[in-house]
């Protein structure tokens, strides 16, 4: 038991010095040194360097006391920032799935239905491209491209050459929604798709079906979502230090390209955790949704269809 409690203590302190103290510490030297150099000293080290000099020269730094308060004041005001962090991180996650607090509805509304529109056109197009594909097999079964009098082909040309991907288009269209949007944003379009598409495929009610799923998957499997989700927050939460370092940009320009770089990579380190978190749950149900059905007392020997899958939903929703 000691053993345990020194490595748990090991592990609290290493956890709480890499999330609560240094991304903190880091902030307030920012702060500071935006307090000191201004716009128009933004690169002047030896401006820097002389108040840290005058500081080191005052008595209140010769003084063990002082030193020891203004030592347990920036730990605990670092420690307070990284907490501001992840509170505002819990905002950006939302922010980013798409659920927007009453204020921004309107605003949500707006872009959803924006979203809706285009990917709708990119489907349309799709699909055109699929049937007019469907008529040239059909014209042409055997494959063989004989141009007519009066088609204009280059010399060298292959016979596909001017035709519409339908790969690319699909690509496309993907590249809004996996399916109709129903938020404002791509991430939160993503974890919808990952219900919709496992309705569709086994009309599993899967916000019904998830927590009972959850304890019949393997620790592996939870491992990784569990880190799926982890990465997720962690990416909401490097965002929201780059909306704290809006804050030291007001009077020191540099920092704003703090902002951008910040922003720009938890955004991107966001939309992989949610596909990969998605990708993980429509996993988890196709590997495992017969366990599901055994486990609920669905007969289900060999793969799941949608008729075993509208019994689990039946028997989840408990008639609702």
């Amino acid at each position: 038991m000691t053993a345990f409690l020194a490595t748990l203590g090991g592990k609290l302190a290493d956890t709480w010095l890499s999330l609560l103290v240094l991304p903190g510490l880091l902030y307030l030297a920012v702060m500071s040194a935006a307090s000191v150099l201004g716009h128009g000293h933004a690169f002047d080290h030896g401006r820097l360097t002389g108040r840290i000099d005058t500081l080191a020269g005052g008595p209140a730094a010769h003084s063990p006391g002082s030193v020891v308060l203004v030592a347990a004041l920036v730990l605990a005001a670092s420690a307070g920032v990284s907490r501001l962090a992840a509170a505002l991180g819990g905002g950006v996650e939302r922010l980013w799935l798409g659920d927007w607090p009453a204020p921004l509805r309107p605003a949500a509304r707006a872009l959803t239905l924006r979203r809706v529109r285009r990917w709708i056109t990119a489907d349309d197009r799709y699909r055109q491209a699929l049937t007019a594909r469907a008529l040239r097999a059909a014209a042409d079964p055997l494959g063989v491209h004989v141009p007519e009098a009066d088609e204009d082909v280059a010399p060298g040309t292959p016979r596909n050459e001017g035709a519409v991907d339908t790969v690319q288009l699909n690509e496309a269209r993907n590249l809004i929604a996996l399916t109709r949007p129903a938020r404002p944003t791509w991430m939160g379009d993503r974890l919808i798709a990952a219900d919709a598409r496992v309705h569709e495929s086994y009309r599993i009610d899967l916000t019904a079906a998830w927590p009972r799923l959850w304890l019949l998957l393997p620790d592996t499997v939870h491992q990784n979502v569990q880190a799926a989700r982890a990465a997720l927050t962690a990416a909401a939460r490097r965002a929201a230090w780059g909306l704290l370092y809006l804050l030291p940009a007001l009077w020191w320009w540099p920092a704003a390209l703090i902002v951008a770089v910040t922003w720009a990579g938890a955004w991107r380190q966001g939309r992989l955790a949610v596909d990969e978190f998605a990708e993980l749950v429509e996993a988890a149900v196709d590997l495992h949704g017969r366990d599901l059905a055994n486990a609920l007392g669905v007969p289900c020997e060999e793969r799941l269809t949608t008729a075993e899958g509208l019994e689990i939903t039946r028997i989840l929703r408990k008639g609702a």
